[in-house]
């Protein structure tokens, strides 16, 4: 397991609760007001430029902002890896590093 601080999606009701946009996850402690996540994330589901960007800025809290934004280009990256996880034909999730 890998963990890494996403981006919640949702906008918080009923209909539309706040969640982490990923197929796989344990352990999430989230903060809604920030609208990040902690998550246990199986590594086999970490692209390897997601978990060297991830490495490369830890993250200690859900409420400091990471030090470099996480570039479009990583997450269409990992996007792509989980379509091709699940061997689906297009990305279905788009997780942020947040």
């Amino acid at each position: 397991m890998t963990v890494i601080r996403v981006a919640l999606i949702g906008s918080g009701t009923n209909t539309d609760p706040y969640r982490i946009d990923l197929p796989t996850y344990q352990n999430a402690i989230t903060n809604e007001t920030t609208g990040r996540a902690f998550a246990d994330v199986p590594a086999i589901d970490v692209s390897p430029d997601v978990a060297a960007f991830v490495a490369a800025y830890p993250t200690v809290d859900l409420t400091t902002p990471l030090p470099v934004p996480f570039p479009q280009s990583l997450a269409n990256s990992w996007a792509e890896h989980l379509a091709r996880r699940y061997d689906l034909g297009n990305a279905r999730w788009k997780p942020v590093v947040f």
